[in-house]
């Protein structure tokens, strides 16, 4: 049985997802704020620039040298231009149809990789945690979209998606496994720095219970 099923059975009380996308962008800030500071930051594939404020083109070469027949349609191809980081994880997490579970084992994946001297930045974080989003559901559900979708939410091509999986696969080690006892540790971390009110609501943040979930690509 996966670590989501057994969490699910187990805890009377599942940590509520707005409480666990505001924790989580909150310790997301605080890293981008040191990282901001750093002297030197090596591009990597996960990188996003936006076109119209950055113009050296080696560094766009390291996201755009891929050509998939497959490529996204204008709606999606804009969606890293357009969003924030935040705004961008909330419209993926319903898109997935995420539960707060995985957003949480998404995160303790991104740790992960953090541990693996990736640096997050705010040109690879769209990315680099969507990546997590996907790889986390792709190993603990047993139904999940195609590549192709995936792609789509990410408003990426799918051969981009597949080397920012591979990257992202041997970053890790090729092993995402969370253990039952490590997610309850990290989600009452989580719940302790909420109830402790260290961060401040946001209110496009809320996620409407009674809103139809929109699953269409």
């Amino acid at each position: 049985m996966s670590v989501v099923q057994e969490i699910t059975y187990n805890e009377d009380k599942p940590m509520n997802p707005n409480h666990s996308l505001e924790i989580i962008f909150m310790i997301l800030n605080g890293i981008l704020d040191y990282t901001s500071n750093l002297e030197e930051r090596t591009p990597s594939i996960f990188d996003h620039y936006n076109h119209d404020q950055y113009n050296d083109t080696s560094l766009l070469s390291v996201s755009t040298t891929y050509s998939d027949s497959s490529s996204t349609d204008s709606n999606t191809s804009s969606i890293l231009d357009k969003l924030d980081y935040e705004d961008f994880i909330v419209y993926a997490y319903k898109k997935l149809g995420f539960s707060s579970h995985l957003l949480i084992l998404s995160m303790m994946n991104l740790d992960k990789l953090l541990t693996k001297k990736f640096i997050l930045t705010s040109e690879n974080i769209h990315k680099a945690f969507f990546i997590c989003m996907m790889e986390t559901q792709k190993y603990y559900e047993d139904e999940n979209f195609k590549n192709k979708d995936y792609a789509k939410v990410c408003g990426i091509t799918t051969d981009e998606l597949l080397e920012l999986e591979l990257e992202f696969m041997n970053y890790m080690d090729f092993n995402i496994n969370i253990k039952e006892e490590e997610y309850i540790n990290y989600k009452n971390r989580l719940q302790n720095l909420y109830k402790k009110n260290i961060i401040i609501s946001n209110e496009y943040v809320r996620i409407d219970d009674e809103e139809t979930e929109d699953t269409s690509f």
